[in-house]
């Protein structure tokens, strides 16, 4: 009998929280026309922006699974909800761009807390047998997220709710929050860590710098034309990442506390499972050209773009659900969900090169991306955590969170580059064409990682 009687409805309000961080990305990007609009802002303001979220959220996630781990789950994901709650209130209520580029960073810390405790806890409060249900139903949020976060923000934009505009965009998350606020405390236990050693903050501050210093170069490379000191920035973070593995390594071996276990780091299935996680959200490159595309090119309206997504974001939703009941082996529903990636992607980026506009084949063929990314997702989050210790869950978690958002922001700038750059001598058909096939592409190296790791699996 499990110790946790009240999980399941524990786990609804955790993927409830967790699922605003990613719907906050998708329908913030539908909202930048009228904010630039409100405030008179140039384009590199509304790039903050959105960057200004990713990068807080991507640079603090590992330190909000380990404090997950020392305080409990329940503390530090009910503080990332309040922080959510403020911060999206202070967006909504901005008066000028700079104080919401500033809100929006305080939203980034908060969606740093909520994440990485879903799936510590799923690793805690439910057994084996029930892990791979609870991860999909996690994972699920994410193409909720993709659909709710475009076609709502259409819709709301359009509404313009008593003389709001892009300000209902941050007033959304505002009954969400409060009812996982009070659901959480009534459902969860404040599982932590027995003995709660004294934070790394050496560590701490040394992974946040490094992790900043890469993702600003890959953000704003292509603005400022990869010029020395961007490769300068990038090449420090690396070497900064490095010092504090070495970091981590000697305060493990002298008895002193770490940020993140580097035998987590040396344990090869869970760092190929990173990889794999790593390239498959490439695909966060589609939602940065195929609503530029439709808006730019085809002159359709907010709600007109949101609804041409809803094929991926669809099958993506539905992708997690169905997989809890494939009996296959982990390995092989990873080979079925890239191979879905691949073919869908390869398969929208011919159509899109002969028809230009979107069609049922196009629909089917974004349909079966999406649900390629909605198996690899919750397959991949339930091998790498099963791979790590209980006490070491929310470390774990957050190393997997930034796989995800890092994933998401190289992939995003890389295919968004190769899209905006060739627009010119391509046209726009084409360039988006190229663009998509490129995501296909990188979907190729998920598939040799993943025959490494079964390969390593049988030894």
């Amino acid at each position: 009998m499990n110790i946790y009687p009240k999980r399941w409805q524990a786990l609804a309000y955790l993927t409830a929280g967790a699922f605003l961080s990613p719907f906050d990305y998708f329908i913030v990007n539908m909202a930048l026309p009228s904010i630039k609009k409100a405030f008179a802002a140039s384009d590199h303001q509304l790039q903050m922006v959105v960057a200004i979220y990713g990068l807080t959220y991507a640079a603090l996630v590992v330190c909000g699974g380990r404090l997950g781990d020392l305080y409990g789950r329940k503390k530090i994901f009910s503080l990332g909800l309040y922080l959510f709650l403020l911060s999206s209130l202070a967006c909504a209520f901005s008066p000028n761009i700079t104080f919401l580029i500033i809100s929006r960073m305080f939203q980034g810390v908060g969606a740093s807390f909520l994440a990485p405790q879903v799936l510590a806890s799923i690793r805690v409060l439910f057994n084996s047998s029930e892990q791979p249900k609870a991860v999909s139903i996690f994972s699920s949020v994410f193409g909720l997220a993709s659909v709710a976060g475009q076609l709502l923000g259409g819709f709301l934009l359009n509404l313009h709710w008593a003389a709001f505009s892009w300000e209902t965009v941050f007033l959304v998350n505002v009954p969400v929050t409060l009812l996982c606020i009070i659901g959480i405390h009534y459902t969860m236990d404040n599982n932590r860590e027995e003995k709660r050693p004294p934070i790394d903050f050496t560590g701490a501050l040394l992974l946040i710098t490094s992790l900043l210093m890469l993702i600003c170069p890959i953000i704003f490379g292509r603005k400022y034309h990869w010029t020395w000191w961007i490769i300068a920035l990038l090449l420090t973070g690396l070497f900064l990442l490095a010092v504090f593995y070495r970091y981590e390594v000697k305060s493990l071996r002298k008895n002193k506390p770490v940020l993140i276990d580097p035998t987590l780091l040396q344990n090869q299935p869970f760092v190929l499972c990173l990889f794999i996680i790593f390239f498959y959200n490439f695909t966060s490159g589609l939602f940065i050209c195929y609503p530029y595309y439709l808006q730019q090119f085809l002159n359709r309206n907010p709600v007109e773009t949101g609804l041409a997504i809803i094929p991926y974001g669809l099958a993506f939703f539905i992708g997690p659900l169905l997989i809890s009941r494939i009996k296959h082996s982990s390995h092989t529903m990873i080979y079925i969900g890239l191979g879905l990636l691949i073919s869908g992607f390869s398969m929208a980026s011919i159509f899109i090169y002969f028809q230009e506009k979107p069609s049922v084949e196009m629909d089917i063929s974004l349909f079966l991306a999406g649900l390629g990314h909605g198996i690899t997702m919750p397959v991949m989050m339930r091998e790498a955590i099963a791979l790590i210790d209980r006490e070491k869950a929310g470390q774990a978690s957050g190393l997997i969170s930034i796989s995800i958002q890092i994933g998401s922001v190289t992939g995003g700038t890389i295919i968004g580059t190769v899209f905006f750059s060739t627009i010119e001598s391509l046209g726009f058909p084409k360039a988006f064409a190229l663009a998509v096939l490129m995501i296909a592409i990188f979907q190729v190296a998920g598939v040799f990682i993943n025959k490494k790791l079964l390969k390593r699996n049988k030894l």
